[in-house]
C-alpha cells in the first residue's frame, strides 16, 4: 500500500494543496466582505485607532472579544458583487432541485434510497453546496453510516479534500480544537484515508498532535477519542469495493488547473476598484457635504468679545449663535454655505465597473438589479436571465452526477457492511425550471406533455403539485384514471328502427 502524503513533521496543508487551500481562503474573504484584509487601498485610509465596547451581546460571536477596534477615520464601504456571482447560481439550482428517489417501482432499492435521501437532506444543503463551489472552485463529499445502520452523505470543504496523486486514494483532512483547560486550546488534526488495492477498499483513521501550522508526531487513535469521548471509526477493509466513497465537484477546470478554479476569479481587482470609487465619494461626501455656517466679521467680532469678558478667550461656539442681532445697516446676517459635488461621472464608472464584472463573470445585469427582470412570459424571462441560465446549467449536470454517484455508493457502503442485496445503481432526480413561471403557464405545459405522450400522468400531477405528499399524489392519479375510464363509456343507446306490421 503507497502513501502518497506525509503529515507528520510537515507544515498543514502538505503540498502541492497548499497554494490551492491559500486561493481559497482568500475568495472566501472576498465573498465574505472581508476586504480590508485583501485589498491594499482598503487599509490605506485607516488613519486613528478607537476601542469601544459592543453594547448588544447579539453582536458578539463566538470567540470573540467583546472589546474590538475600529482603525479607521472613515468608513471604507463594502458593495460586494462577489457574492452575487457566487449566489445567483445557487439560488437557480436550489430551486430547481426536486425529487429523488430510485429507479425503481418498488423493492428494497427504493426504500433505501428514500431513507438515504432523508438522512442527506440534498434539497436542504444544495443552496450551500453550490455557493461553496463557486466561492472554492471544488467541493468534496463522503458516504457515512453510524452504528445503527443509517447511511447517508454529506459535503465536505474543499480545502479538506486531498486526492492521492496515484488516483487510487484520497485523504478527508481536517483540524480539530480542544480546550487545554488553562485559557488556550489544543489542535489536532484528524485524517480519514480511503486507499484501493487488490483487497478492496481501506478506510483509516489517523489523529497527529499539532503545533502552530506544524505537524506533530501521530498519536493513538483510540486514546484520543477516550480523551475527548467522541466516536471514530474502526480502521476496516471492505471486500469487492473497487471505488472510493468519496468524490469531487469541480468548477471551471482546465488542463492546467484539473481541481478547478474559483467563480470569483478575474472580478476581485474589478470589486475593489468599485469599493474605492464609492469609498471615496463618501469620504467627499462626509467632509463637504455638511452644511457650514457663514457670519458676517461684525458678528463673530462681537460675540468673541463678549465670551473674552465673559471667559477670558475670544472664540465662537454654535450655541452663541442661536439667537443674534441684525445689523440694519449694512443687512448682513448669518448664512449657510454648502458644497454641491458633481458626481455624474464618478456614478458612471461605478456602473460600468459593475457591468464589466457581471460580464467577466458570465452573470446576467438583470440578477443584479441594473435593468429590469420582468418578462410577459416564461420564454421572455428565459430570455432575459439566459446568461446566468446558461451557466447554472452546467453546474447543474455537474451536481446532478455528483448526487447521483454519492447515493449509489451509499448502496456499495451498505451492501459492504450492512444488510447487502441492493442493486447499486443510479438514483432519479427530478429537476424543474430555474425562473419562476405564472400557474396558469406552468399547468398547460404540463398538461401538453402528458396530451402529447412525452410524459406520464404521475410526473404532471407531481410536477403540478410539488408540495403533495406520496398518498395525495397517488390519489390524484387514481382519481384522474377513473374519471377517464368512466369517460370513455359510451351513455348513448341507438334504438332500433319502428317498423309497421
Amino acid at each position: 500500500m503507497t502513501v502518497t502524503i506525509i503529515y507528520s513533521k510537515k507544515r498543514f496543508p502538505p503540498p502541492p494543496y497548499d497554494v490551492e487551500v491559500e486561493d481559497m481562503n482568500y475568495y472566501r474573504l472576498l465573498y465574505g466582505g472581508d476586504h480590508d484584509q485583501i485589498f491594499p487601498r482598503a487599509r490605506s485610509i485607516q488613519t486613528t485607532e478607537r476601542v469601544f465596547r459592543r453594547s448588544r451581546p447579539g453582536l458578539i460571536r463566538r470567540g470573540m472579544s467583546a472589546d474590538i477596534k475600529i482603525t479607521s477615520e472613515h468608513q471604507y464601504v463594502v458593495v460586494n458583487f462577489a457574492s452575487l456571482v457566487a449566489e445567483v447560481p445557487a439560488d437557480l439550482i436550489n430551486r430547481a432541485l426536486g425529487n429523488v428517489s430510485a429507479d425503481v417501482e418498488a423493492g428494497p432499492e427504493l426504500e433505501f434510497v428514500s431513507a438515504v435521501v432523508t438522512a442527506s437532506k440534498p434539497n436542504d444543503k444544495i443552496w450551500s453546496a453550490v455557493t461553496q463551489h463557486q466561492v472554492d472552485g471544488l467541493i468534496a463529499y463522503r458516504i457515512r453510516r453510524s452504528a445503527k445502520g443509517k447511511v447517508w452523505f454529506e459535503w465536505v470543504l474543499g480545502d479538506r479534500y486531498f486526492p492521492h496523486e496515484d488516483g487510487n486514494g484520497a485523504d478527508l483532512a481536517w483540524i480539530e480544537k480542544w480546550d487545554d483547560g488553562k485559557g488556550g486550546e489544543l489542535k489536532f488534526l484528524r485524517v480519514e484515508r480511503q486507499e484501493l488495492s487488490d483487497e478492496g477498499l481501506t478506510i483509516q483513521q489517523h489523529v497527529y498532535k499539532m503545533d502552530g501550522d506544524s505537524v506533530g508526531d501521530q498519536i493513538d487513535i483510540n486514546q484520543y477519542a477516550a480523551t475527548y469521548e467522541i466516536e471514530i471509526p474502526d480502521d476496516q477493509t471492505l471486500k469487492d469495493v473497487d471505488e472510493l466513497l468519496c468524490g469531487f465537484v469541480i468548477n471551471d477546470e482546465t488542463l492546467l488547473h484539473p481541481r478547478g478554479r474559483s467563480a470569483l476569479r478575474n472580478i476581485d481587482t474589478i470589486q475593489e476598484e468599485i469599493n474605492w470609487t464609492i469609498t471615496r465619494d463618501s469620504i467627499v461626501f462626509d467632509k463637504h457635504g455638511k452644511p457650514k455656517l457663514a457670519i458676517p466679521r461684525a458678528l463673530w467680532d462681537t460675540v468673541a468679545n463678549q465670551n473674552q469678558r465673559d471667559y477670558g478667550a475670544r472664540f465662537v461656539r454654535g450655541a452663541d449663535l442661536e439667537v443674534v442681532s441684525f445689523d440694519e445697516k449694512t443687512g448682513a446676517i448669518p448664512q449657510y454655505i454648502t458644497w454641491d459635488a458633481k458626481t455624474d461621472q464618478s456614478f458612471k464608472h461605478v456602473e460600468r465597473l459593475i457591468r464589466y464584472l457581471l460580464a467577466v463573470s458570465k452573470t446576467s445585469v438583470q440578477a443584479a438589479g441594473l435593468e429590469d427582470a420582468k418578462g410577459d412570459t416564461g420564454i421572455a424571462l428565459l430570455y432575459l436571465w439566459i446568461q446566468s441560465v446558461i451557466k447554472a446549467e452546467a453546474i447543474k449536470d455537474k451536481f446532478d452526477s455528483a448526487i447521483k454517484d454519492a447515493i449509489r455508493k451509499c448502496m456499495l457502503l451498505e451492501n459492504a457492511i450492512g444488510k447487502g442485496g441492493l442493486k447499486p445503481v443510479n438514483p432519479v432526480i427530478e429537476w424543474g425550471t430555474m425562473l419562476p413561471k405564472a400557474e396558469s403557464e406552468k399547468d398547460e405545459e404540463e398538461s401538453k406533455k402528458y396530451v402529447d405522450g412525452v410524459q406520464s400522468l404521475e410526473t404532471t400531477v407531481r410536477r403540478l403539485h410539488p408540495d403533495w405528499s406520496e398518498e395525495a399524489i397517488a390519489a390524484e392519479i387514481q382519481k384522474i384514471q377513473d374519471e377517464k375510464a368512466v369517460d370513455t363509456l359510451n351513455p348513448t343507446y341507438t334504438q332500433p328502427p319502428r317498423v309497421t306490421v
